[in-house]
């Protein structure tokens, strides 16, 4: 089970990974423009465009071993299918908190 609203620092599975460093270091560089992106997207018409961030979240969190992150990005995917504001609103926060801690 997730905590979601831990504050503990998130590092990627592959932080002692000497290949992978440079990598993690790019995609944590782009968390804050993902931060302000998902920040701004509130209005109903913008459903498809969190959506779309909330995919690519989701596969890139795999793929640079975050995998919380990636569980996040898929309940907001998912909830943005659905429609539901309440939980496209509470998956949203959660995610914004958890980018929050994503350090290299």
């Amino acid at each position: 089970m997730l905590n979601a609203l831990e504050n503990t620092p998130v590092r990627s599975a592959y932080c002692d990974d000497e290949d992978f460093q440079e990598l993690i270091e790019m995609f944590v560089d782009g968390i804050e423009e993902k931060k302000q992106i998902l920040s701004q997207t509130v209005c109903s018409e913008q459903i498809d465009q969190l959506q779309t961030l909330a995919h690519q979240l989701k596969g890139a969190g795999a793929g640079y071993g975050f995998h919380e992150l990636s569980q996040l990005s898929a309940q907001l995917e998912e909830a943005c299918k659905s429609e539901d504001r309440i939980e496209i609103a509470q998956q949203k926060e959660l995610l914004l908190h958890h980018l929050s801690r994503v350090v290299v």
